[in-house]
């Protein structure tokens, strides 16, 4: 897996949110480019969606939450968003960023710094994640669901 492929799989997973979403609220958009804030906005809410895809979690057990890169806060310490559409290979879970961040204090996670490349350059900077066991997050989340995972592929 590169950086290309990652962002083009996050990219078709913000699609897929984007179809769901749009089945009630059909002026909702994708935001095009780079928006820390989140990657789908819902006018008739006037809430923001923020959209992770996470290939791996099927193999490690583990969803990721990113708080800081390179050195400076984002994620869910930058996040607008007022919910977050969390992809695995099986699963789309529901979350708003205050149920994440109790999940790591009730379970005292702890933040561990990677490296990852940035924007596809073959630089690395530090990454800072939170590794959550899947089956803790689904508790915290406020709806889950099944997905087939040929439809990201």
């Amino acid at each position: 897996m590169s950086w290309d492929s990652d962002l083009a799989f996050g990219e078709r997973g913000e699609h897929l949110i984007l179809k769901k979403v749009k089945i009630k609220y059909p002026k909702a958009y994708k935001i095009e480019g780079h928006c820390k804030e989140w990657d789908i906005f819902v006018p008739e809410k006037g809430i923001g969606i923020e959209v992770k895809t996470d290939r791996i979690s099927h193999r490690t057990g583990n969803v990721a939450i990113e708080d800081s890169y390179g050195g400076r806060p984002s994620g869910i310490e930058t996040t607008k968003a007022t919910w977050w559409a969390y992809i695995t290979k099986y699963s789309l879970y529901w979350i708003t960023p205050d149920k994440i961040k109790e999940c790591i204090k009730d379970n005292n996670i702890e933040a561990r710094t990677i490296l990852a490349e940035s924007n596809g350059n073959d630089e690395y900077k530090s990454k800072s994640i939170y590794l959550i066991k899947e089956n803790t997050f689904k508790e915290y989340t406020t709806r889950s669901e099944r997905l087939e995972w040929q439809r990201l592929m």
